[in-house]
């Protein structure tokens, strides 16, 4: 049995810092996934609350991670960023580095490399939080990495437990210790099983008192002080968590942000109940969210300022023609031109809006508070929404961090319009895809709050119509028309408006390929109002095959699907087109003297269940004619994941049907 003990001993992974092994070096490959081209072979968090005499209790998190590198595509594991929170003016908390080393194999033995202090830099991301940064050194194919560090918060706040990462985990321990006087609420996301127990322990604090007492002996006065010393005993509530062989958080076609399905366990502060005091309570619901952030003075004060826009927005009025909706339009677009957005994502003008108006450059906050404020000087009903955008992910509990970004709702004769004055081509009811999140929350002016929907209703379409002829050579010329609307055509500005029509002609043919674009126009790019339409005339000596006197294309040509974009055999995670749409494409196609036509495609249709989707193809032949007709709508922007199955199947029928051919041949 002893014998046994120490071969077992042996064998059992060592964990300790610095003890990484030859056998980890050695490993070529993750045996559980080939493809990885690094995995965490280990990684252990402790958080913990630690008295500090005089101050009271801080949170203390202590990480520590082991990589494994298998080749140059994993080398980004390499890297570390630990944010922290460094709010200016404020207790902020800090980061200390235990250590960190990369490890290689020389001549059969275990060398290791040492981060020095110098290559660990802070950078300020905002004035709230700051990153600590540093690149490990001697980074080759095999190596591992390591590191150590110690985050120490005053704030009695518990950050996300990460569990899943996109590289695999061999094994992650993780102990949450909290004291008995704490009350949080805990939540899991994604779709891995957590291992955990709850265990408690019993622990207690020495406090220090240091007392003074004044004491009158005749006419003299004396100051004399004493020192009591208190032992508390209380008990601490520990959540052990213990998984091996965690699978890659990879990314899949039409996926929102892939972090909001990542296994994590959030802990939100509900209340703290100290001996002998009443509980104090905490964030306990969405009503008290939004009415905390309404309060402070960076956000409903802000929105009563006027003065510094009378004259413009007296301006407006006038050429509007006393009209509502006119004069939406027009404040709306006059605050796009007057002020640009800086890229700052913010709930609270902490700048001001006056700053910004002069300035002509502001925040999303400061943007759209302007536009509120104008709005409703305007007699607009006019409300900022609270929103999460899509890379700050979707809030699991009531909490001021939930939200990072403000719009408008304006409300007129119970129509809602949605906008957003930071992006410079979007019109009312189409937002750029950022901030198609799910709900926002909408504060009234009778300081009432409610969810509203953010995701679009209405249909972005593509439409196109394509005239082609084709010679007896397999030489093709033709002419293209696109119409792009509602968020299709806001893309299209945002990808195109911005560079010369050469560059987006170069731009398409690359996309296509096999063809030469002549002719390039494009109608609308300032009418945000209206569709954009593109056309352009194309000819092409690769879009046919010839094979012993027959001539083989597709119907569709470079507008066929010829891709199932969900390869997958089963899907865990919902399917995000971010916005109804659809997409029409017809096409006259000429056939050359001297041919007939031997076949052609069947027509097809196919729908998806609760009417989410439907698919039509057509096509007819009339003597050197062959029409073709397709229309693909996808009727909702989220598709539930428990019909995947059938939108996999729908889009394998689809690309079928794209792939087929039209077969032409010589006539007699």
């Amino acid at each position: 049995m002893a014998l046994i003990f120490i071969a077992n001993q042996l064998i059992a992974q060592n964990y300790k810092f610095g003890k990484v092994s030859k056998e980890e070096l050695q490993e070529k490959f993750y045996e559980q996934d080939s493809s990885a081209n690094a995995v965490v072979l280990y990684k252990n968090r402790r958080t913990y609350f630690k008295y500090i005499q005089g101050e009271g209790f801080m949170v203390e998190t202590i990480i520590h991670e082991r990589i494994k590198i298998y080749n140059s595509e994993g080398y980004n594991w390499a890297a570390k960023y630990i944010s922290y929170y460094n709010p200016r003016g404020e207790d902020s908390e800090k980061v200390s580095i235990l250590g960190a080393k990369t490890y290689s194999l020389t001549g059969g033995k275990v060398q290791s490399n040492k981060l020095a202090k110098s290559e660990i830099f802070d950078e300020e991301l905002n004035q709230y939080w700051s990153q600590k940064k540093y690149t490990m050194p001697n980074i080759t194919d095999g190596c591992v990495v390591e590191w150590k560090y110690r985050l120490t918060s005053p704030y009695r706040s518990i950050d996300k437990v990460e569990l899943q990462y996109k590289i695999p985990i061999k094994k992650i321990e993780c102990s949450i210790e909290i004291p008995e006087y704490y009350h949080f609420n805990v939540k899991h996301t994604g779709y891995i099983q957590i291992n955990s127990t709850s265990t408690e322990k019993y622990s207690t604090l020495s406090l220090t008192n240091k007392n003074i007492v004044y004491e009158t002996n005749g006419s003299i006065d004396r100051q004399a002080s004493s020192t009591s010393y208190q032992k508390v005993d209380f008990t601490t509530n520990i959540t052990s968590i213990d998984n091996e062989h965690v699978p890659a958080l990879l990314e899949e076609s039409y996926i929102n942000n892939i972090n909001n399905y990542r296994a994590e366990i959030y802990y939100e502060l509900s209340s703290i109940k100290w001996p002998e005091e009443p509980i104090k309570h905490y964030v306990q619901s969405w009503e008290d969210v939004t009415r905390t952030i309404r309060k402070k003075y960076v956000f409903g004060d802000e929105l009563t300022k006027t003065s510094y826009f009378k004259e413009d927005l007296e301006a407006i009025i006038v050429n509007s023609g006393g009209n509502k909706n006119q004069i939406l339009v027009n404040i709306f677009e006059f605050v796009k031109q007057k002020v640009k957005w800086n890229g700052v994502y913010q709930k609270y003008s902490y700048n001001g809006v006056r700053k910004a108006y002069k300035e002509g450059s502001g925040s999303t906050a400061d943007i759209n508070f302007i536009l509120i404020s104008m709005l409703r000087e305007a007699s607009i009903n006019a409300n900022p929404v609270l929103i999460s955008t899509r890379n700050h992910g979707v809030p699991v509990f009531p909490t001021i961090k939930g939200f990072n970004y403000v719009i408008a709702a304006v409300e007129i004769e119970n129509n809602m319009f949605l906008l957003d004055a930071t992006e410079e081509y979007s019109i009312p009811n189409v937002m750029p895809l950022r901030n198609l999140n799910g709900q926002g929350r909408i504060i009234r002016g009778d300081k009432t709050s409610s969810w509203i929907n953010l995701m679009p209703t209405k249909l972005s379409e593509t439409n196109s119509t394509m005239n082609i002829i084709i010679d007896s050579d397999g030489f093709v010329k033709g002419m293209k028309r696109t119409q792009y609307t509602r968020l299709n055509a806001l893309n299209y500005r945002n990808k195109y408006l911005k560079i010369k029509d050469e560059e987006i002609l170069v731009k398409t043919e690359e996309k296509i390929g096999n063809i030469e674009i002549s002719d390039y126009k494009v109608t609308n790019k300032d009418n945000f109002y209206k569709p954009v339409v593109e056309t352009y005339k194309f000819t092409s000596e690769d879009l046919l095959s010839i094979i012993d006197n027959k001539i083989y294309f597709k119907p569709l040509l470079f507008t066929a699907t010829t891709q199932n974009p969900f390869k997958l055999e089963n899907r865990q995670y919902p399917i995000d087109f971010g916005t109804p749409i659809a997409t029409k494409n017809i096409v006259s196609i000429t056939i050359p003297e001297g041919y007939v036509i031997e076949s052609i495609p069947e027509s097809f249709s196919m729908a998806l269940p609760n009417n989410y989707g439907v698919y039509k193809f057509r096509i007819t032949a009339s003597g050197n004619k062959i029409s073709v007709y397709s229309v693909f709508k996808m009727n909702t922007a989220i598709y539930p994941i428990d019909y995947y199955p059938e939108i996999k199947e729908f889009y394998k029928m689809i690309v079928t049907k794209n792939l087929e051919q039209i077969v032409l041949k010589k006539g007699e």
